[in-house]
């Protein structure tokens, strides 16, 4: 063969690899043996490499052909409690190291969730996700909700996704509060009492409901004491103000939790927050949000009958916990929690070997039905999901003195 065709072809071979190759930028795995510090280091290239998207991670990829050379192709309702658990981890994380570049990279996350504000064009107004791009994509049109896919009118070329929920607040206030309590310098501490300030301030003008775009409160946005709504918000809804009055100074936002106890219970309501039986209606997400809200909120609290309820509720919780058999993921989170508000030893061999076997994801071979114009198309494509929770798990654990550096 004429070396000029021979270069032709690899030149040409090369051309077809380069979207798989973009968009897979890491494909080095841990294995299932190797020590916990080995796999989380791992993983979190991993995530680095494969799922960042302008400070915000996302917490499922689905790579070419089905996919984009950019990790936005995916479901993405997720993405800010995936950016929030990765800040989270690296706020840990610096409080440990102490390294620069582990605050600068906790910074960039930290403009991720500034983004997904400002996309919206409303202040105080978060997305869920952003894509930018020129068209809407198709696993917009999949999505269960998909008119709440948006044009931005602030940030051309840019789509994001609206109904911003309960859990998503939980995580924006708890994720902020670490990073402002153990990471953040003086200019990021001023930009992470104003997004707060901005984002709940709305929400209490709005008394105490979670709008969106249209100005309606979000199918799952009702913190609102005039409305009937699970004891699970009124939680999330205490620790927000508690946070965000430690964070700003501003009065409003203990004048308002103040109100919402003494006026609205909602200190005796937030009791019930963790639903024991029937079985089918436990959810490990909401475990998760309820241990996001008693982790803040019994570490600033000082009113001593307060504390007595948070603790109850933390009781009631581990009531539950107590029985979790590590298969997901963030059960190491709430073993390691407990054990740290508590003071009781509660990790046993079997939990510290539950700890040492934590695992992010696997990459897996799907079919994915991809709507057009004349149907649909079945496309196979590699995907990937997200290691974020492990790698929060992993720096708390280590920051709390609870996870050895050597598992």
């Amino acid at each position: 063969m004429h070396k000029s065709t021979l270069y032709l072809l690899l030149v040409f071979s090369t051309l077809l690899l380069v979207p798989l190759v973009f968009a897979q930028k890491v494909n080095d795995f841990p294995k299932k043996t190797d020590p916990l510090h080995i796999k989380v280091n791992m993983f979190d290239k991993l995530i680095r490499g494969n799922h960042w998207n302008e400070g915000t991670i996302m917490q499922h990829v689905i790579f070419p052909p089905a996919g984009l050379d950019r990790p936005i192709i995916g479901s993405q309702a997720d993405c800010l409690d995936n950016t929030a658990e990765m800040l989270a981890a690296y706020s840990y994380k610096y409080a440990l190291t102490n390294n620069p570049n582990d605050r600068d990279f906790a910074n960039q996350l930290f403009d991720g969730l500034l983004k997904l504000e400002t996309v919206t064009g409303i202040p105080g107004l978060i997305a869920r996700s952003f894509n930018k791009t020129d068209k809407p994509l198709w696993h917009e049109k999949v999505l269960w909700y998909p008119m709440e896919w948006h044009w931005s009118t602030s940030m051309k070329g840019y789509r994001w996704l609206g109904d911003l929920s309960a859990d998503k607040f939980t995580s924006l206030f708890y994720t902020v509060g670490i990073f402002w309590e153990l990471c953040a310098d003086y200019e990021y501490k001023q930009k992470a009492a104003e997004l707060l300030d901005r984002f709940l301030g709305r929400i209490i003008d709005n008394n105490f409901k979670l709008t969106d775009l249209d100005g309606k409160m979000t199918l799952w946005g009702n913190f609102c004491p005039n409305l009937p709504h699970q004891s699970l918000n009124s939680l999330e809804m205490l620790m927000a103000l508690k946070v965000t009055y430690r964070i700003t100074g501003k009065e409003r936002y203990n004048a308002a939790y103040h109100m919402l106890i003494d006026r609205y219970h909602y200190d005796d309501h937030q009791l019930q927050s963790k639903i024991l039986w029937p079985d089918e209606w436990k959810n490990p997400w909401d475990d998760d949000h309820a241990a996001k809200s008693l982790y803040m909120l019994m570490r600033y609290e000082d009113d001593r009958s307060l504390l007595i309820k948070y603790r109850m509720n933390l009781n009631r919780h581990w009531y539950d916990w107590q029985n979790h058999d590590f298969t997901f993921v963030g059960d190491v989170w709430l073993i390691i929690l407990y054990q740290l508000l508590t003071g009781e030893d509660v990790l046993t061999e079997k939990r510290i070997q539950g700890i040492k076997d934590m695992w992010g994801f696997d990459r897996r071979k799907s079919e994915f039905k991809i709507p057009t114009e004349d149907g649909y198309k079945i496309v196979e494509s590699e995907e990937e999901g997200s290691a974020t929770a492990m790698i929060r798990n992993y720096w708390f654990g280590r920051y709390c003195g609870l996870i050895d550096p050597s598992w």
